[in-house]
């Protein structure tokens, strides 16, 4: 469990970081939404947020922004629908949150996933010494 601690002038609020399922600006605060569906506001922007919940993720990039505006665990990431112009985050006890976005967000996401994935299968493809001779 990731705990931060934001300490304002009329508030200390302790966050777990792996409970957070986004981040929205708001102005020059930033909404928090978590997978439990619980949200609160805080004297932070966007780009505040960005920057602190990066030096507290360690060497996984947990959170990603879209856009302006947004920020999201990409450990909940389930389903990205370019169509609907939805993302759907779940947790593994079937908690569910669903953002209605834009598809120039949704698609360069969906097409940094895609390439990710391709980048990772080469690599394993790579390293698991298989030549391409069967062995006997």
């Amino acid at each position: 469990m990731a705990q931060i601690i934001f300490n304002t002038r009329d508030q200390l609020v302790s966050i777990d970081t792996t409970q957070i399922a986004v981040v929205q600006a708001d102005g020059n605060y930033s909404r928090i939404l978590f997978i439990n569906k619980r949200e609160i506001s805080l004297t932070y922007g966007i780009s505040k947020m960005e920057e602190i919940l990066k030096s507290h993720s360690g060497k996984r990039e947990r959170f990603v922004r879209l856009g302006r505006s947004i920020i999201v665990n990409h450990a909940y990431l389930y389903r990205i629908d370019l169509l609907r112009q939805q993302l759907v985050l779940t947790s593994e006890g079937g908690q569910e949150v669903r953002l209605n976005l834009s598809k120039k967000l949704l698609k360069p996401y969906k097409e940094a996933i895609v390439k990710s994935i391709i980048l990772k299968q080469n690599h394993e493809e790579n390293n698991s010494g298989n030549t391409g001779k069967p062995a006997v």
